[in-house]
């Protein structure tokens, strides 16, 4: 479900926490932001609004919002963590290595794969938000001997 200011209010009340003004602008630009952002981003949309609000007060606000399970931390490559609101279910991205073009893929091809590794290995898997690394189809037909970084 689509987080909004009030589902932060109500998940920072029943915790006995306050919300804060500097809190409000930055969930207020995630929201507006959508999609996969990282705090650097995060954190020059913030100073455009108030420029007193620090850095270490948008990554300490991003811990605080995956705690309230409000947003959730990804890896798309790079050394930056990307955050995306919580609220679209699990999903899942091809990354691509060349172009760095993603594209969301849904749920249901990684269900086979928790099933067998709960049935091979007893182990119940989380898999809500889970990037796949390679090359995209496009970069694949530009130089079709190209092949996908190890790592």
């Amino acid at each position: 479900m689509p987080q909004d200011q009030n589902t932060l209010i109500a998940e920072l009340q029943a915790r006995g926490m306050r919300v804060t003004p500097q809190r409000a602008i930055i969930f207020e630009v995630i929201e507006r932001l959508s999609g996969h952002i990282t705090a650097e981003e995060i954190f020059s949309e913030v100073q455009q609004i108030n420029p007193y609000i620090s850095l270490a007060t948008v990554y300490r606000t991003l811990e605080l919002l995956q705690e309230l399970n409000l947003i959730t931390p990804t890896n798309l490559g790079g050394s930056q963590t990307h955050f995306a609101m919580q609220g679209h279910g699990a999903h899942h991205h091809l990354v691509c290595q060349k172009c760095g073009g993603i594209e969301d893929f849904s749920d249901d091809l990684l269900e086979t794969l928790r099933t067998q590794l709960e049935t091979r290995y007893g182990f119940s898997a989380q898999i809500n938000h889970f990037s796949i690394f390679g090359l995209c189809r496009a970069c694949r037909q530009a130089n079709p001997s190209a092949q996908p970084q190890a790592g």
